[in-house]
């Protein structure tokens, strides 16, 4: 009987072992959810604690959450800093969406450094930042654009050619060259962003000063771009879809008033009279001192003839028309326009534009995903000036386990840009004779085209040497450069212990491109080219970026510290170019027209590795009370760009920030919201302006510089060596020393925000490419030196007023503004 008792115990105990966990798991549920602002963006970083217990998370980039809760009963505390805590009472629901009210409006964006994601309101440094509705809300080709007149400090320069490269400057000129700010896109550094999406980015964030960017050491003296883009929510339901559309037209304004037929006739008069001259015009007769009064002709020019006065016989000169070089002498009959031709309006149109963004999110328990489909088609207001770019998005993130994620984000990018002036991307055409200054510089009597439907210009005597603006757009209607990309990185992070999350990542970005010239005889202007030319190249390129973080967060009651520690190496792109040109094709029509059939020149082409950079850093944030912040940060960056004798370089940066509005003096000042000042110094590094060749003495040869007749023969000349280049190795890098002294304010209930920044930069061993004497080689290119100090100082500021109009109905207005002072203040040769 006891042994029967016994059994049935160890068999009531097994039981009850059993069910052990299906009770725990009766007693136990997940809910899920998004935290939001009152503008419906997702809230990062937010705590949601379980009350009553020490069970707790915090919200994703994207504001959403998961945690365990018991069956029945319970409630969640959520609060953020900055917004009022609330508390929500759980019942039978799974989801839950809570919307925050904010309690002070200011700093509530994050900085996103590529590195870390941190709160606006924990900022010691110069940073803005620009919303994403911001963004989409100017209608450009590329996302820097979109820029201008959002950040103090930043100016955004574009010559209005749609896909065309912008002139980025942060906080002016600290360098003879190199300039351009630092791009990261989603933790990976580009050279440009033209491969984005307005639609597809999430955050933009501007590092300015060196307590910001020196974590990027020696490519951030001019400034950090940080890119992020759309990510999906874990544990949403269902799949979110959006659409975001924009219609649009540039529209070209009028040109600068230019003089009418009869004043240009009158001031030419007048300008040779004011100098004493009495000449014959070709077209205006003799005028200027002594002669007398201009005479405006019927015809500019009648075959040989100038300034023709009457009419004539057009059927006779017709038989005697031609345009076609290959069939004799130019014979041209060109009427006088007496009312005046407006050229600008010629070469300009009402441009339209349209945008198309489709965006599918969403998630589970242990997994988020966003897919982004864009195309964009804009006209510029130049005729056969267009620009296209079709992409496609893919960032997802899956949990392994509870510790281990891993995840990627993916571009695929195509462009097309045709009908585009200047070098470097659209950029140089400022340095060229652009159709834009041809229109302003030819006469308003010339026509645009002549009696039988040639084109007219300058070619009729007496006009100087400007080129007919309408037949150079319609000779290069034509042109057009294609290219496609593939950018992204793929991460895994692991939780290693509570607070500590270490995070590596493989970028990289690969581009090809094509692109073919074409431009036609021309025969209607004082000075033409002489034959038909077309040229076409290619290329592809290959950068990668490897980095590997370590994140610890902890919070210690008052006291909060976030130690990163990290390492970094990439390569900025190996490449391939060809390019060639010929003249003469045996047609003139571009679908016969290709290299062999042409007077074919040289073929030219290009290789580079890329630059290498190797690098190591470190920052700590302390946080106190979130009302004494202290940082410090340190890199140590190596760079290929320079000979082993200055090949690194370290770059520290100190900076601090006090909260005022939290101490008790300031308790009866209610229409101060939020009142902190900070201050920082730091130094970055610049490497751009400087060749990595430019450590080596070179050596090369041609027939023109280093041959030489041997033999005595007079027809056997030896190709020779000469030198190229005359090295540096002594070459280091540009220091920028900043100092910044910032206040961030927001005022009466979040209705007025204030951030105000005063700083100085001075840059030293600034590198320059000096002339050397003859006698050291006059075809070696000169070494580029550091030799000279430059200094920027300058305030900014920005100021934010918001509020509500009436019901729903809500206004936000956004003025930055600046001053800027650029001095070189130290300049050895002088």
């Amino acid at each position: 009987m006891k042994n029967s008792y016994s059994a049935l115990l160890q068999r009531l105990v097994v039981f009850l072992l059993l069910c052990l966990p299906a009770v725990a798991a009766i007693g136990q549920r997940t809910v899920s959810g998004k935290i939001t602002d009152t503008d419906r963006e997702g809230l990062p970083g937010v705590n949601v604690l379980l009350k009553g217990t020490a069970a707790g998370t915090v919200t994703e980039l994207d504001g959403s959450f998961s945690l365990e809760v018991p069956s029945t009963g319970g409630s969640l505390v959520v609060s953020y800093v900055g917004y009022r805590t609330i508390e929500v009472a759980l019942d039978a629901q799974s989801s839950y969406n809570i919307t925050l009210e904010e309690d002070v409006s200011t700093l509530k964006e994050l900085i996103v450094t590529g590195y870390t994601v941190d709160s606006r309101r924990e900022a010691t440094g110069a940073v803005s930042t620009v919303k994403a509705k911001d963004l989409n809300a100017v209608p450009s080709g590329n996302v820097e654009q979109q820029l201008a007149g959002r950040v103090s400090g930043v100016t955004v320069v574009t010559n209005g050619q749609p896909g065309t490269a912008s002139q980025i400057r942060v906080r002016g000129f600290g360098s003879f060259g190199g300039n351009e700010p630092l791009y990261i896109v989603d933790g990976v550094p580009v050279g440009s962003t033209d491969f984005l999406n307005p639609g597809d980015i999430e955050s933009t964030t501007v590092l300015k000063d060196a307590a910001a960017a020196s974590i990027y050491g020696a490519r951030a003296a001019s400034g950090v771009i940080v890119y992020t883009t759309k990510k999906g929510s874990k544990n949403a339901r269902k799949l979110s879809v959006t659409y975001d559309g924009l219609y649009g037209f540039t529209d070209p304004g009028k040109g600068q008033e230019m003089m009418n037929p009869t004043d240009f006739a009158f001031w030419t008069a007048k300008g040779n009279e004011n100098s004493g001259v009495k000449a014959v015009h070709p077209q205006f007769g003799t005028i200027g001192l002594g002669g007398n009064a201009p005479v405006i002709p019927d015809y500019l020019t009648v075959g040989g003839a100038s300034g023709v006065v009457g009419s004539i016989n057009l059927e006779a000169e017709k038989a005697k028309y031609n345009v076609d070089t290959k069939a004799g002498s130019i014979y041209q009959v060109v009427k006088a326009n007496k009312a005046g031709t407006d050229w600008y309006d010629a070469i300009t149109r009402v441009a339209p534009i349209t945008r198309h963004s489709l965006g599918f999110s969403g998630g589970g328990d242990n997994s988020r995903f966003y897919f982004g489909l864009s195309t964009q088609d804009q006209a510029g207001i130049m005729i056969y000036n267009n620009f296209k770019r079709h992409a496609f998005r893919a960032n997802s993130e899956f949990n392994l386990t509870k510790k281990l994620r891993i995840g990627e984000n993916l571009q695929f990018t195509y462009r097309q840009v045709l009908g585009q002036q200047g070098d470097n991307g659209g950029l140089g055409i400022g340095d060229d004779e652009n159709d834009v200054l041809q229109a302003f510089r030819m006469p308003s009597i010339i026509p645009v085209y002549d009696e039988f439907g040639g084109y007219a210009g300058t070619a009729a005597k007496g006009f100087n040497n400007p080129r007919n603006p309408v037949a150079n757009r319609d000779r290069g209607r034509d042109n057009r450069s294609f290219n496609a990309g593939l950018f992204g990185n793929i991460y895994a992070e692991y939780d290693l212990i509570p607070g500590l999350v270490v995070r590596t990542s493989l970028g990289g970005n690969y581009g090809s491109n094509y692109n073919v010239n074409y431009f036609g005889i021309q025969y209607e202007n004082s000075e033409n080219n002489s034959a038909f030319t077309y040229g076409e190249g290619g290329g592809f390129g290959f950068g990668w970026t490897v980095t590997n973080t370590a994140n610890y967060k902890k919070k210690f009651g008052v006291h909060g510290i976030d130690l990163l520690v990290g390492q970094e190496a990439l390569n900025t792109g190996r490449f391939r170019n060809i390019n060639a040109s010929g003249t003469d094709p045996f047609s003139n029509d571009p679908d016969f027209i290709t290299l062999p059939n042409t007077n074919r020149q040289p073929v030219n082409s290009g290789y580079g590795k890329g630059i290498n950079f190797a690098s190591y850093f470190g920052r700590i944030a302390y946080n106190m009370n979130d009302k004494y912040l202290l940082t410090a940060l340190v890199r140590r960056d190596g760079s290929s760009r320079f000979g082993e004798n200055n090949r690194y370089g370290v770059f520290p940066a100190f900076s601090a920030a006090w909260r005022i509005s939290s101490e008790k003096f300031m308790e009866n000042l209610k229409w101060i919201d939020d009142l902190k000042i900070r201050g920082g110094y730091g130094i970055m590094g610049n490497s751009n302006n400087v060749s990595p060749f430019n450590q080596f003495s070179l050596y090369g040869g041609s027939i023109g510089n280093s041959s030489y007749d041997v033999n005595g023969s007079n027809s056997g000349a030896v190709l020779g060596f000469y030198r190229t280049r005359i090295g540096n190795p002594n070459a280091k890098w540009e220091t920028s020393v900043t100092q910044n002294i910032g206040f961030d304010g927001t005022f009466f209930n979040g209705k007025l925000d204030v951030i105000l920044d005063v700083w100085n930069k001075k840059t030293r061993d600034l590198l320059l490419q000096l002339p050397i004497p003859a006698t050291n080689g006059t075809e070696a290119a000169p070494p580029t030196v550091n030799i000279a100090e430059m200094i920027n100082a300058g305030v900014d500021i920005q100021v934010i007023t918001r509020g509500n109009v009436v019901g729903d109905l809500k206004y936000e207005l956004n003025v930055t503004a600046g001053t800027l002072k650029n001095e070189i203040s130290s300049w050895p040769l002088v």
